[in-house]
């Protein structure tokens, strides 16, 4: 009797479906260039949210502690639209976004419309979170909008004249009731500001309990008790007087202001930005200040930028922004956003992302990961960005295990701060030296390495991208990459069981476990034993053979008294299988068994006695040699391959040559 049973390969069954693929039957190609917005280089920035509509008179935005993102919108022409809007935070997964795999990508709102929900609008200055419809005091003109520690958010509804309470910055706790307001109304008239007055103050901020408001047309910034809204003092610029008609810059240099649209603060100090063209030269400019609270001044931080502030030569400054990372982003009137170094003597980057420019940005915020949140003026008015994943490195190819295969690895790509999670590496293969290039398709994976088969004789190139919602960073690339040359093989190897009592006609079981042991498949595999059923030859078919996979095939054969008497069994089996080129390829085995010993005496079977006649003299008989002494095995007990040539190698070399098949060694194999 016989049996079958496959088993994979372990090293081979342990591949998922993204670390191996095919080569690709058909060029598939990247896009070139990638969806509007997405970036193309490590050094760019990438659209990551959406809203995909131009919001009109879009202005301030903030991102809470609970991560909702906010802004305003004045939109004097429209009132209904007047308001400040929310999206919530729904939950994010960094897989659900615009991207696709194999470096595609679909325009559908990004990580703005997979990760929070809205805008909900709040209708009024009294709408509560619970019901955003509601409340009964008008905005006038919302502007700026900026996140507090307690989870809050303030709103600097400017135009304070217009609206009851008459307070124009209001503070906001996080349930989004109105916790307190300060500023009062007030017509502008710079020569007789009322004490708290403040109408016009697009962009301030809150550090710990000061808020910091500009009053644009009179040069000044006011400083109130939070969340009370008592005034407690004004700043202005050096030689410059609070409450004075026509307070503008005494000189063109810093430490004046000129038309202060502006407040921030980096924790430790105050950043105004201006518009400055009352300036002979048309300035805006961004200046630090050191404010002493208990005086109720400030001075001049000359250790900022060019002896304490960054000049704008015909570029008027609406506001900064410092990020977690301390980076200091300019906001000018026109153009992209600017990042310096928080010292604002380096200019690090535009903001700005590729085919969906802006043409004035409005307000913007960081969020925790260094994603930048905008508003802008025109198509896409709010969006998020992140920089795309850096340059590759650590990329290497080599020949595979299997013919045809390479084997890729490279360096996981980490996420830094600013950027967006990888997603995906995208392999590309080359067969003119990179003139030309085929994607490697396959499912999105962030495995680090990939075995590409079923190429052609050859040299390759190969470059690796990563991929993330943002865009593509820099590839790396390999070249002069050779797949594996064919090396077809099998195996096998034979052991025995003795069977449990001794004595003639007890079963032995014969097992032998065939190999591929090449790099390629192999068809039409077979076992063919020496002694098998009846004890004849035995033909067991194994089958195909992947590289790697074994198939274990067994028989059984039953023990004659001579093997019982000798305590020893013996028996061979001879393999082939057909490689892809049409060829064979073979190997044998052999196997002793030792016997245990019978209980009682054993007496070796003989014929009944005849005498015999010599063919010469028939009337005297011949007198038979004395026979040969049976020797006892080793009496372990315990199977053996290989080992001298005896009847068992003698009579599978009877049974190959019998049978046409190629020679055989002990334990060898060769390419017929």
């Amino acid at each position: 009797m016989s049996a079958g049973r496959h088993l994979g390969a372990a090293a081979v069954a342990a591949l998922a479906t993204s670390l191996l693929v095919s080569a690709p039957q058909a060029a598939l190609a990247l896009d070139d260039p990638l969806l509007d917005g997405k970036a193309e280089g490590s050094s760019e920035y990438g659209l990551i949210g959406d809203s995909l509509t131009a919001i009109n008179n879009i202005y301030g935005v903030t991102v809470d502690a609970a991560g909702s993102i906010w802004y305003a919108v004045t939109d004097d022409s429209a009132a209904a639209n007047r308001g400040i809007y929310e999206y919530r935070p729904t939950g994010f997964d960094a897989a659900v976004g615009d991207y696709r795999g194999n470096g595609e990508y679909t325009e559908t709102g990004g990580y703005l419309t997979s990760a929070w929900e809205g805008p909900i609008q709040y209708a009024n200055r009294d709408s509560t979170a619970a019901d955003p419809a509601g409340g009964k005091l008008p905005w006038a003109e919302p502007r700026g909008v900026i996140s507090l520690d307690d989870g809050g958010i303030a709103v600097s509804d400017t135009n304070g004249n217009l609206s009851d309470p008459p307070g124009t910055i209001l503070f906001y706790d996080d349930e989004h009731r109105i916790a307190g307001n300060a500023g009062l109304g007030g017509d502008q008239g710079c020569s007789e500001l009322a004490e708290g007055e403040l109408a016009w103050a697009p962009f301030f901020t809150v550090t710990g309990d000061r808020l910091f408001a500009p009053y644009e047309g009179c040069n000044v910034v006011s400083v109130f008790e939070v969340p009370g809204g008592d005034p407690l003092y004004r700043l202005t610029g050096e030689g410059q007087t609070a409450g004075l008609e026509n307070n503008g810059p005494v000189t063109d240099g810093p430490g004046n202001l000129d038309e202060i649209y502006g407040v921030s603060s980096d924790g430790d100090s105050i950043i105004t930005s201006d518009l400055g063209f009352n300036r002979a030269t048309k300035a805006g400019m961004v200046q630090r200040w050191k404010v002493d609270d208990p005086s109720g001044s400030w001075e001049l931080d000359t250790s900022f930028g060019e002896d304490g502030a960054i000049a704008f030569p015909n570029q008027m400054i609406y506001d900064t922004v410092v990020g977690p990372e301390g980076y200091l982003y300019v906001v000018p009137q026109t153009g992209a956003v600017l990042r310096y170094s928080n010292d604002g003597k380096e200019l690090l980057d535009e903001v700005q992302v590729r085919d969906v420019p802006y043409t004035q940005a409005r307000d913007l915020d960081v969020t925790t990961e260094g994603w930048i949140v905008m508003t802008a003026k025109g198509e896409h008015s709010l969006r998020l960005m992140a920089r795309a994943p850096s340059p590759m490195t650590g990329f290497t190819g080599s020949p595979g295990a299997l013919a045809g295969s390479v084997e890729l690895a490279w360096d996981e790509n980490k996420t830094v701060y600013g950027q967006a999670p990888v997603l995906d590496y995208v392999v590309e293969r080359s067969a003119d030296d990179g003139k030309t290039w085929e994607l490697i398709e396959r499912e999105p994976s962030l495995e680090t390495s990939l075995t590409v088969t079923e190429l052609e004789p050859g040299t390759y190139s190969f470059r690796v991208t990563a991929y993330s919602e943002a865009g593509r960073g820099d590839a790396a690339t390999i070249d002069s990459v050779i797949p594996s040359e064919e090396a077809p093989a099998i195996d096998v190897s034979l052991t025995g069981k003795a069977p449990a009592t001794p004595g003639a006609g007890e079963p032995i079981v014969w097992t032998a476990t065939v190999t591929n042991a090449g790099n390629t498949p192999l068809a039409d595999a077979e076992a063919v034993f020496m002694r098998g059923a009846d004890d004849a030859e035995e033909t067991v078919p194994v089958g195909a053979l992947d590289v790697g996979d074994e198939a274990v095939v067994k028989v059984t054969t039953e023990t004659t008294p001579e093997e019982v008497a000798s305590l020893t069994a013996e028996n061979a089996v001879a393999v082939q299988a057909i490689d892809p080129s049409g060829g064979k390829v073979a190997a044998q085995a052999t196997a002793t068994v030792t016997l245990g010993e019978p209980i009682g005496p054993v007496v070796p079977p003989v014929d009944p006695p005849v005498d015999p006649v010599d063919p010469v003299d028939p009337v005297n008989p011949v007198t038979p040699a004395d026979p040969p002494a049976v020797g006892k095995g080793a009496g372990s007990g315990l199977a053996s391959t290989g080992g001298a040539p005896g009847i068992a190698a003698l009579a599978l070399a009877a049974l190959l040559l019998g049978g046409g098949a190629v020679t055989l060694l002990v334990r060898a194999r060769r390419t017929v």
